[in-house]
């Protein structure tokens, strides 16, 4: 029996160890797909894709900034390769593997398409600007087969702006594009004897919200609570403004890198989200996974990862005054996590890995049997 051949373009080879973790190696035990990936990247990340043994590989030089020569080279080395290479099922997804990826396959003919919409960096722009991004999305959507998004909420913003045809939009299950490892990220069970603790985990930049934080920590009345910020910083101006907060706040803390965001999930009483955009929240469901209620942005892919009442609280969108508000009655609230206690429930319930995984493969496989 022919092994169908299946093809997945992304920006960065990073991004298959960043938002795909353990989900390949699920379809090779799960399928007979003879998988090839493509993306730019380092060598090095390369070498971590190889490693995991999940297919075969070609470095295609795309790059994530713009660059009319780089892209242009990149457009050629990728419909190259897809008019010397047939694919039953090609599958691209982020910002620049989408475009190029839905113009190369579209000059090859490959008419089988998946693409895969993790977001959009474009959501906070305006203007010209904004038009612009939304007809390159446009342009490439409109040449894909199938249209996959992470979240209910993304979907219906591409719907409503006319972006998409609803006949090919799909959301798989609860969304989520890799799920949760409720086996990994599971509630503490140690004795937690220090002062209430807040948890920001992730990018620290101005579209992660660290000026809202800034906001938030001029309106704490309790002086007790701690903030532990786990997560590189991104740029000057972001690192100026945490310094200068951290030298007025010894209860802020920052800690650059971990590879064991679980460890400082148990220690925490509360994650804060105050991301401006996402496709969708996966810290959300960790924390929730860990038994932690995240306070978060009622925002596009924010509001799909947190539920209300259930695994956290949705603010209106730079309402710091009332999350500053929020976070001092749960300080001193003996009760608070008490409050919370179907979050871990309702993660698994709807994004535990292997089910995530599992609603991919089995839409790649409907897909596939109905072109045959």
């Amino acid at each position: 029996m022919t092994r169908p051949k299946v093809c997945f373009v992304l920006t960065d080879a990073v991004s298959y160890q960043m938002l795909c973790r353990g989900q390949f190696e699920y379809f090779r035990e799960n399928s007979n797909f003879d998988i090839t990936f493509i993306s730019g990247g380092s060598k090095q990340d390369f070498d971590k894709l190889r490693e995991r043994q999940v297919g075969k590989v070609l470095d295609a030089k795309l790059v994530r900034k713009p660059s009319v020569i780089k892209d242009i080279k990149a457009l050629i080395t990728l419909t190259s390769f897809f008019s010397a290479n047939r694919f039953d099922l090609v599958v691209y997804s982020t910002p620049k593997a989408l475009l190029l990826g839905s113009i190369a396959t579209l000059i090859t003919r490959h008419n089988n398409t998946i693409a895969i919409i993790r977001g959009r960096a474009y959501e906070n722009f305006f203007g010209r600007k904004r038009k612009l991004y939304q007809l390159l999305d446009k342009l490439s959507l409109s040449t894909s087969k199938r249209v996959v998004f992470i979240s209910e909420s993304l979907k219906e913003a591409y719907l409503n702006e006319g972006l998409i045809s609803p006949t090919k939009s799909y959301l798989l299950g609860s969304g989520s594009s890799n799920g949760v490892n409720t086996d990994k990220f599971q509630p503490r069970n140690l004795v937690h004897d220090q002062p209430f603790t807040v948890l920001i985990a992730g990018r620290i930049c101005v579209d992660k919200g660290i000026y809202d934080f800034a906001e938030i920590i001029t309106h704490i009345q309790n002086k007790n609570i701690i903030f532990k910020l786990v997560g590189p910083i991104e740029d000057f101006s972001s690192e100026a403004l945490l310094s200068s907060l951290m030298s007025d706040n010894p209860s802020i803390i920052h800690i650059p890198y971990t590879d064991s965001i679980e460890d400082h999930f148990i220690e925490a009483d509360l994650h804060l989200f105050l991301t401006h955009r996402e496709g969708f929240g996966n810290v959300a469901i960790e924390a929730a996974s860990c038994g932690i209620p995240t306070f978060a942005y009622d925002v596009i892919g924010v509001k799909d990862s947190v539920k209300e009442g259930v695994s956290g609280k949705k603010f209106s969108f730079k309402d710091t005054a009332s999350i500053a508000e929020a976070i001092d009655k749960a300080s001193i609230d003996p009760h608070f996590n008490q409050r919370y206690t179907l979050a871990r429930e309702w993660a698994i319930e709807n994004f535990d890995q292997e089910k995530v995984w599992n609603n991919y493969l089995s839409f790649y496989n409907s897909v596939l049997k109905e072109s045959s």
